[in-house]
């Protein structure tokens, strides 16, 4: 089974808002729409193997963890559904970033992305760190493309 990199992007360097595609806007992260990020995360991320943990208890682990932020949620609609999702914990780390696959190469990523760094500048903190497994080479470049540098491999 291949690793991951560990990024980190220092917030001391200035950060552009990316703008959210035509037809996107944000919604509160809530239960009324999380079964859908759910669904968008476990389409995004079963071609690594991923199995998911079912609804509820993920949905439980997930707002009663001590690093959960209602905040640092991003949701991103579009023709009334899902199509994006970036989740954060106070870390300040970046736990999951995932795009619809209809809705990739439009710059959505790094619309969601930029806004959680922004908040996370807004809140004093002096980097952020995520990770992605090394085969994820796309999600890779959009990283680069905004800062990140990775500061460790584990395999």
């Amino acid at each position: 089974m291949p690793g991951y990199f560990h990024l980190r992007r220092d917030l001391a360097t200035p950060i552009a808002l990316a703008p959210l595609p035509d037809g996107v806007v944000l919604a509160d992260f809530g239960i009324e729409i999380a079964r859908e990020c759910r669904a968008l995360m476990d389409a995004a991320y079963a071609p690594a193997g991923y199995v998911p943990v079912p609804f509820g208890p993920w949905y439980a682990a997930l707002t009663g963890d001590s690093e959960y932020d209602p905040a640092l949620v991003w949701v991103a609609m579009g023709a009334g559904a899902v199509v994006g999702f970036c989740q954060c914990w106070r870390g300040p780390f970046v736990k999951d970033l995932v795009v619809a696959a209809a809705w990739r190469d439009r710059g959505l990523g790094a619309a969601l992305l930029t806004q959680a760094l922004e908040a996370f500048a807004e809140r004093g903190a002096l980097s952020v760190d995520l990770k992605t497994d090394i085969e994820n080479v796309k999600a890779q470049s959009l990283y680069r493309r905004l800062g990140f540098a990775i500061i460790e491999r584990v395999d």
